[in-house]
């Protein structure tokens, strides 16, 4: 539904408000939003850094490519549990407190991983690294609304995209050199993400608080989700373009190490590494780069091309092609880059502001939802029929659900063109 046009001048003087409140709390500096970003990048670097070491989990703790996708399965449940009930407290205690509690979560999933001699216990720290992000997403994001000095919240929005996959593809990446060339790779690593977790906790500190008046005796409660009847096609093609990025995320980040070792026999996990974080650093380079093709026009880019790389990846599994593997890794991350940032900036265009944090948590449900269920699914059919029938049948579903919403988004009257919510002045 188009956005009334109505409601255009009170956001816009909702902007002008943020950036005044914003200038005031940070003197005009951009630093603070920056320190900010770095910590949302933290638990994302968290998140990724054991991707290249999951290989070696799998050949020294015994267990299947189905339990491997149920062990990164088990960082949903860390997710949902902070998201729904923890990261809501900001609003009231403030971002800061909150903002801790995810650093002190990140730090904890390294000390976690280094205890790890088990499923049990690897399956652990994948649930508290997930608590460590449901807990800093949203958390980070409103207080980097709060402290950009001219109120653009697109380039919030640009901003937190970039800093979550540019974390994933620096962990990745770091992780994937070490294992590689490094000592104790299943163990030195990890003391690198309790650092991490430390060195938020400082940039935290230097940031000011941008809720005014925090109130400390709120208690803990589950944070409802409402979707307006008129917005429902809406939500449903961005919350399912959110979907496939997650879902691609789920297969690159707990099987393409897999992939790559068994199907193309790349034995070098700095290659192996190289390969998954060109994905998540070509989605970054997209925010950086293209950030202001945004909503319906990022998702009619998006999506298609997300179309192109599945198809290149899927033809690569058979053919055992790794610089075709690579090429769909790149036009994939494309791909991905464009449909998140059309799929947040249309969810931010459509929500009322009076309840637009119940509507992110339903978007971000259907999100984690799918980087959960299509991986543990992938993972079972790894066993069953083998690793390119996984691939394919996997790329073939996720293709034809891309197209779908393709279609159903040329066909519904959602917010056109690509301006978001109006970008304040200077």
């Amino acid at each position: 539904m188009n956005a009334p046009q109505v409601a255009l001048p009170a956001e816009a003087s909702a902007s002008d408000t943020a950036a005044r409140s914003a200038r005031r709390l940070t003197g005009g500096s951009r630093w603070p939003f920056r320190w900010v970003a770095l910590a949302l990048s933290v638990t994302a670097f968290g998140a990724g850094l054991p991707t290249p070491i999951y290989s070696i989990y799998e050949q020294e703790f015994h267990f299947s490519a189905a339990v491997l996708g149920v062990v990164f399965g088990a960082y949903t449940a860390g997710v949902f549990l902070t998201m729904f009930v923890v990261a809501p407290l900001s609003d009231a205690w403030g971002r800061k407190p909150v903002l801790y509690a995810g650093m002190a979560l990140t730090a904890l999933s390294g000390v976690v991983f280094l205890l790890s001699s088990g499923v049990l216990l690897l399956g652990l720290a994948r649930v508290v690294s997930g608590l460590a992000v449901g807990a800093t997403t949203s958390t980070a994001t409103a207080a980097m609304a709060g402290l950009e000095p001219r109120g653009d919240q697109h380039h919030v929005a640009r901003v937190a995209v970039a800093a979550n996959f540019g974390g994933v593809a620096s962990g990745v990446l770091l992780s994937g050199v070490w294992v590689e060339y490094g000592p104790d790779p299943t163990h030195l690593v990890f003391f690198v993400l309790i650092a991490a977790g430390i060195l938020g906790a400082l940039v935290v500190a230097s940031t000011p608080e941008t809720v005014a008046t925090p109130d400390r005796r709120r208690g803990l409660s589950v944070r409802r989700i409402r979707i307006p009847p008129d917005e429902r096609v809406s939500f449903w093609v961005s919350a399912g373009a959110l979907a496939a990025c997650y879902s691609i995320y789920g297969l690159f980040g707990a099987l393409a190490p897999s992939f790559l070792r068994v199907g193309l026999h790349v034995e070098n996990y700095a290659e192996a590494a190289g390969f998954v974080s060109v994905m998540f650093g070509m989605a970054a380079l997209v925010q950086l780069g293209l950030g202001e093709v945004r909503d319906r026009r990022a998702l009619l880019i998006g999506l298609p091309v997300l179309v192109l790389g599945i198809a290149v990846f899927v033809l690569s599994l058979p053919l055992g092609s790794v610089p075709l593997l690579v090429a769909g890794a790149t036009v994939v991350g494309t791909g991905v880059g464009f449909a998140y940032m059309g799929s947040v900036t249309l969810i931010d265009r459509i929500s009322p502001a009076a309840i637009r944090s119940e509507i992110l948590s339903a978007f971000y449900l259907a999100g984690y939802l799918a980087l959960a269920v299509p991986t543990i699914g992938v993972a079972v059919a790894l066993d069953q029929i083998g690793l390119d029938g996984a691939g394919i049948a996997f790329g073939a579903v996720l293709g034809v659900v891309v197209v779908i919403l393709f279609l159903v988004l040329r066909r519904t009257p959602t917010p056109p063109g690509g301006e978001g919510r109006p970008r304040p002045s200077k």
